[in-house]
């Protein structure tokens, strides 16, 4: 089974000795460079870390550089075209011939495009949902204003109260609605509950 990574991936090395760092093309990239139109070192990594992020980014990274200890983070930066991207990092220590601590190595995951397929792939089924419930809420809404002689906000303002109160979702409850009144009748065991709550609703308006 192989694992597929979610994003371009570019690695990088920091000698201690020389206190030099080296990148790959790819890490060039995810921070909007191409090699040789800047020299990485700390200071420019941390300028392109986002300004909420950056104290953790320095103090990770410090760390890493100072005992060796292995970082993950997931941070922002903003990329030399001005664009925020989303990244994982993993560095750790890397030891020598001698035993000794030498550098440190690792990579950068750029997570930017998954992040908005899964923001865009919410955002569409949420407006999903939306057409599916917004029929059978209208339709519920219209019973209720029929049954209680409500107008229509406070017809749905007791739809929701019904749902806050049986902790259901507003669709689901305008669905058991729909299906109930063709019966004849309010959903089983709820008719006190929904008299109850209409009268409320009629006090307060």
């Amino acid at each position: 089974m192989t694992t597929s990574i979610p994003g371009p991936t570019g690695t990088f090395h920091f000698a201690r000795s020389s206190r030099t760092w080296t990148w790959s093309e790819d890490l060039y990239a995810i921070y909007g460079f191409r090699p040789g139109d800047v020299v990485p070192t700390t200071e420019l990594i941390l300028s392109h870390q986002h300004p909420e992020d950056r104290a953790e980014v320095e103090q990770a990274l410090l760390q890493t550089i100072s005992t060796g200890e292995p970082h993950s983070l997931w941070h922002r930066i903003c990329d030399a075209k001005g664009q925020v991207r989303q990244l994982v990092t993993f560095g750790a220590g890397r030891v020598g011939e001698d035993g000794g601590l030498d550098g440190v190595s690792g990579y950068v995951i750029d997570l930017s495009d998954a992040v908005r397929r899964t923001t865009a792939r919410g955002v569409d089924e949420a407006i999903e949902h939306m057409s599916e419930s917004r029929p059978a809420i209208e339709q519920a809404k219209g019973v209720l204003m029929a049954t209680y002689r409500l107008g229509a906000d406070d017809a749905f303002a007791l739809l929701r109260a019904f749902s806050q109160n049986a902790n259901v979702k507003v669709r689901d409850v305008a669905r058991a609605v729909v299906e109930a009144i063709r019966e004849g009748s309010m959903p089983e065991g709820g008719q006190g509950t929904w008299d109850e709550l209409a009268a409320e609703i009629r006090s307060s308006s």
